[in-house]
């Protein structure tokens, strides 16, 4: 098999959850009510070999005790996508217990591993400094978000397509995109810039979030979602850039990973 893929399968309800492969957030959502879908992971996942999957079943943003109702289950599904998408093997599964109401729990967690195969090898975020020894750290990727803001506000998307050169790498590697799709990924994220959105303010109170063993982070809203994001009044839709930085190795600024 040439083309492996790997996929989270999961069901979720009445609370927040975030899911994690080898500490890169693959799924997050806040869920007053019920979803299931199933969302590939490959991104994640840099070279063959032992990889971990997180789950952490959390409150409501705003509140501090997981809902009563609150449910999590899920799997890792593995296809080929080689000549069409193909179930092959089921990796592992889990299902969080029933919440229990009198225990008032503020967090649920659960860690497990699985083998995947494939054909590429990335650097990817290992070659980030760790962010403990990065100075002002929160400031520095605030900026890093405002470069962003701003080459997408003032129309300059070659530049923009150059900052988000090396995610577009991972994504499309893993992915197995040959050239022309990887180039419409990045087109059709920049039609939607002319399409009427407009970028929205990073919200103040926004949550640094911390990935990849303390090599990369972001901004994220309360409730989970990217801080950077664009609004179309017109249309009342928003458009959220998910990105996640990092500081490479012999340099002292965040870029996008």
């Amino acid at each position: 098999m040439t083309q492996p893929y790997y996929m989270l399968d999961f069901s979720a309800g009445c609370c927040m959850f975030q899911i994690r492969v080898n500490d890169i957030p693959v799924m997050t959502l806040d869920l007053p009510g019920q979803a299931a879908s199933i969302v590939p992971i490959n991104f994640g996942i840099l070279q063959s070999g032992k990889q971990t999957i997180t789950a952490t079943l959390l409150p409501h943003s705003g509140q501090t005790t997981l809902d009563p109702e609150a449910l999590l289950e899920f799997d890792i599904k593995m296809f080929d996508v080689q000549n069409d998408f193909v179930f092959k093997e089921q990796l592992c599964s889990y299902t969080f217990a029933k919440v229990n109401p009198d225990k008032k729990l503020p967090v649920e967690r659960y860690r497990t591993e699985f083998i995947a195969t494939v054909p590429y090898q990335l650097k990817g975020w290992t070659k980030g400094v760790p962010l403990k020894d990065v100075e002002d750290m929160g400031e520095k990727l605030k900026a890093a978000y405002y470069r962003i803001a701003n080459l997408i506000r003032n129309k300059h998307y070659d530049r923009f397509r150059e900052v988000i050169h090396n995610r577009e790498h991972i994504m499309t590697t893993s992915m197995y995109l040959d050239e022309g799709a990887a180039q419409a990924r990045i087109e059709g994220l920049i039609d939607d810039f002319e399409s009427g959105f407009e970028v929205a303010p990073v919200a103040e109170n926004s949550v640094l979030q911390v990935y990849a063993d303390g090599r990369a982070a972001a901004l994220k809203k309360l409730n989970g979602e990217p801080a950077l994001y664009l609004v179309n009044e017109k249309t009342k839709e928003e458009l959220m850039i998910d990105l996640m930085f990092y500081v490479p190795e012999g340099k002292t600024e965040f870029e996008v990973i």
